[in-house]
């Protein structure tokens, strides 16, 4: 008889699969085995939060082997960097840097607004880009040159894996009444606002372990 591999998760002992069968009502963990192929994979489709904490591959051999994994959510957060509010003097440039973290896998999309509005394709005066920054996260900039009194308004960050992020911007003649010192001149400067964290997580997480006959 050919040895079962079973995963077990370890916070109530609930035991999740056997072989390919599947021994719980949550639709969302499967197993996963490529015949003539010694690996096994717990899938967990659609992860949350309490899915955390240990889960025990085990081999049903003589002696009985187990591998223990630890399975840890991430939960991704986006935020725009800088001085927020923005304040611009008219015919300066805007520039802003959305930042997202804690995200093994970059997002699919970054879509940009303005206000209601997404200009992602509205290549007229400015440009978006976004690249890979760290392990764990990934930058998107918004670039718009010459600014006017009508690029006022809020600016959002709008990742696919997490909350969105915003930003009020205003672009000022220089009289700007009492605040005329909050005005900045540099086309470089970027803009932040935190954003609170997000719970939207990854699609689903493998865990696989390579038994040994």
């Amino acid at each position: 008889m050919l040895d079962q591999v079973s995963w077990i998760r370890r916070r109530d002992f609930h035991v999740l699969t056997v072989g390919l069968d599947t021994y719980t009502t949550d639709d969302r963990f499967e197993a996963v085995h490529v015949e003539k192929n010694n690996d096994w994979t717990l899938k967990i489709k659609f992860a949350q939060l309490w899915d955390e904490g240990l889960y025990e591959c085990q081999v049903s051999s003589d002696p009985k082997i187990s591998l223990f994994v630890n399975l840890s959510i991430v939960v991704a957060k986006a935020s725009i960097l800088g001085p927020h509010p923005l304040f611009l003097k008219t015919g300066s440039s805007i520039n802003l840097t959305c930042v997202i973290t804690q995200s093994p896998e970059p997002p699919v999309f970054v879509f940009w607004y303005h206000d209601d509005r997404m200009i992602n394709y509205d290549s007229s005066r400015g440009e978006i880009t976004m690249y890979k920054s760290s392990e764990d996260s990934t930058t998107s900039r918004l670039f718009i040159k010459d600014a006017t009194a009508e690029d006022s308004g809020n600016y959002t960050c709008c990742p696919s894996n997490t909350q969105a992020t915003s930003i009020p911007v205003y672009v000022l003649n220089g009289t700007y009444g009492e605040r005329p010192a909050a005005i900045q001149h540099d086309a470089n400067i970027s803009t932040s606002s935190s954003s609170s964290p997000n719970f939207s997580f990854l699609l689903f997480l493998l865990l696989t372990a390579i038994v040994s006959r």
